[in-house]
C-alpha cells in the first residue's frame, strides 16, 4: 500500500456555499463536527469497560448460562446497585456507538455519488443494531430491579433474553460492516476514502460477528455465552473494528477529508498511487 505523504485539503467553490458563508467556517464546522463524533468510538469503549466489565461484571460474565434459577438472582440482589450503574454507563456507550456510525457513514458518503445505496445501508443497520443492544441493557436492568422480590425463575429468564439479544442478532451488524466494507472495495478512485485492505477487514470483521448467533442453541462451552466462540470473538472483532476505523475516520479528516468528493492536489503534488 503507498500514498502521498502529505494530503493537500480539498478546496470547494462557490457552487457548494449558495448562503455565501466563508469557506474556512464551514470547513472549521464541519471538521470539528466529524472529529467529534469520530472520538465516540474510543469513548464508547472506554464506557462499556467501566461499565459492563468492572461494575456490572457483565464481561466475563458472572453469570453463567448453566447456573440455577436461584444462583442468578442472588447475584442481583448482591450486586444491584453496581449493576444498575454500570448499565446506565453501558447504556451510554451503546448510544455512542450510534453517533459513531454516522462518522464511518459521511466519510463512505464523500464517494458514493448521488445514490448512496450502501451508506444508507450502514445507517439503517446501526440504527437497528443500536436499538437492540440498548433492550438489552434494558433487560437485564429489569432483572435487577425486583430481584429477591419476584420467582427466581422471573429473574432467570430477564437475564437469559438479556444475553440472547445482545450476541444472538447479529445480522444488523454483520450488514453493517459487510456494506461498510463494500464501499471501500468498490471505490476504484486513486484517493479511496480508507486503505483498500480495510474493505477486506470490515467484511471479515462482519463474518466474526456471526458465532454470537449460536447462543440460541447451546448453554455451556465455546459456544455458549461464556465461550470463545460465542462471546469471545464477536466482541473483541467488534472493538478492534471500532477502534482502527476511527483512528482512521479522525485521521481523513485531519488531512482535509471533510465534504469533497475528492481531494485537491497542489501544484506540482505527484498523483497518489493506486491502493491494492
Amino acid at each position: 500500500m503507498s500514498a502521498p505523504d502529505t494530503v493537500v485539503a480539498p478546496t470547494t467553490g462557490q457552487g457548494s456555499n449558495p448562503a455565501g458563508r466563508a469557506e474556512p467556517d464551514l470547513r472549521s464546522m464541519s471538521r470539528n463536527s466529524q472529529l467529534l463524533i469520530a472520538w465516540c468510538g474510543p469513548a464508547m469503549v472506554v464506557l462499556f469497560a467501566i461499565g459492563s466489565v468492572w461494575l456490572a461484571r457483565y464481561f466475563p460474565p458472572a453469570i453463567h448460562p448453566g447456573d440455577s434459577a436461584e444462583q442468578v438472582a442472588r447475584y442481583y440482589q448482591d450486586h444491584a446497585t453496581p449493576i444498575r450503574i454500570g448499565l446506565v454507563l453501558s447504556t451510554m456507550a451503546y448510544a455512542l456507538m450510534g453517533v459513531w456510525g454516522v462518522c464511518v457513514a459521511v466519510q463512505t458518503r464523500r464517494k458514493e455519488g448521488l445514490f448512496p445505496a450502501l451508506t444508507y445501508v450502514q445507517l439503517t443497520c446501526m440504527a437497528a443494531g443500536t436499538a437492540q443492544i440498548v433492550v438489552n441493557c434494558g433487560l437485564w436492568a429489569t432483572a435487577a430491579f425486583r430481584a429477591g422480590e419476584v420467582s427466581p425463575e422471573i429473574t432467570q429468564a430477564f437475564n437469559d433474553a438479556a444475553y440472547i439479544i445482545l450476541l444472538g442478532t447479529w445480522p444488523p451488524f454483520t450488514i453493517w460492516a459487510v456494506a461498510l466494507g463494500l464501499n471501500i472495495l468498490l471505490d476504484r478512485t486513486d484517493a479511496p476514502v480508507y486503505p483498500r485492505w480495510t474493505g477486506y477487514f470490515s467484511i471479515w470483521a462482519g463474518v466474526c460477528f456471526i458465532p454470537g448467533g449460536t447462543v440460541w442453541f447451546f448453554k455451556d462451552g465455546p459456544f455458549g455465552w461464556t465461550g470463545v466462540v460465542c462471546l469471545w470473538i464477536p466482541f473483541v472483532v467488534f472493538g478492534m473494528w471500532v477502534l482502527y476505523f476511527s483512528y482512521l475516520s479522525m485521521r481523513n479528516v485531519r488531512n482535509g477529508f471533510v465534504h469533497e468528493q475528492e481531494p485537491a492536489r497542489g501544484a506540482g503534488e505527484r498523483e497518489p498511487a493506486g491502493v491494492s
